[in-house]
Parts: C-alpha cells; structure tokens; sequence
C-alpha cells in the first residue's frame, strides 16, 4: 500500500496543532510534508496555492479539502470510523460546503494576515 503524503501549512497554529496530533496517531503510513517553496513546487503549485486548503496524495491521486481530511482520517486510529462518516454523500456534500467556503477561507485569510506582519 502506498503511504499518503499529506501538504500542510506549517505557520498556521492551528493547522500545525491538528497536523502534530495526526502525527501522533499515524505512524509510518502518513508523511506530514510542511509546505516550502521547493515541496508546493514538487505537487505543482505555488506555496500559496498551497495554503488555501489541505491536500494529500497517494500513488500520484491528489485530494483537496475533506477528502484529503477522509484520506488521513482513513489511516488514524478512531478517526477510522469518522471517516466513512464524513465519506457518506450528504454529510460529505455539507462538511465540503464548510470547508470550502467558510473555514479554509478563513484559515487562509489568517495566513495572510501573519505573512503581512512578519
């Protein structure tokens, strides 16, 4: 079985906090990769592509958003069972709605506040 890369932003606090407890859970079957300029080169994409949403890839399929969350959650002790949960078509149509347009929006903004003040 391929592993799953999973391309996350390291500045945000909150994506680093999420992305550190995964860590814990999964073992040798996730790689955690931070964003840089050289990784988002290496999936296609300009870091900041690469800050508006989680993406992970296994044997070269990339997911974005919630089914990249399903595609570690699938991999994570507990978050197993989340994962057919979130997966189901009209859960998966609404949390994708949320995430797409509420909260990876707003982490991104976030971001974009920090790199102006640094």
């Amino acid at each position: 079985m391929a592993k799953l890369e999973v391309l996350y932003n390291d500045d945000c606090p909150i994506c680093r906090r999420e992305i550190k407890h995964y860590a814990g859970l999964a073992g040798d079957g996730v790689e955690f990769v931070k964003i840089t300029e050289q990784s988002a080169a290496d999936w296609g994409l300009t870091p900041d592509q690469a800050t508006q949403q989680i993406h992970a890839r296994s044997d070269g399929k990339v997911m974005l958003g919630v089914d990249a969350f399903i595609s570690v959650w699938q991999k994570l002790p507990y978050y197993r069972v989340l994962a057919p949960i979130i997966g189901w078509r009209p859960i998966k149509f609404v949390t994708s709605i949320v995430y797409r347009k509420i909260l990876a929006p707003l982490l991104y903004a976030m971001h974009q506040r920090r790199q102006r003040r640094q």
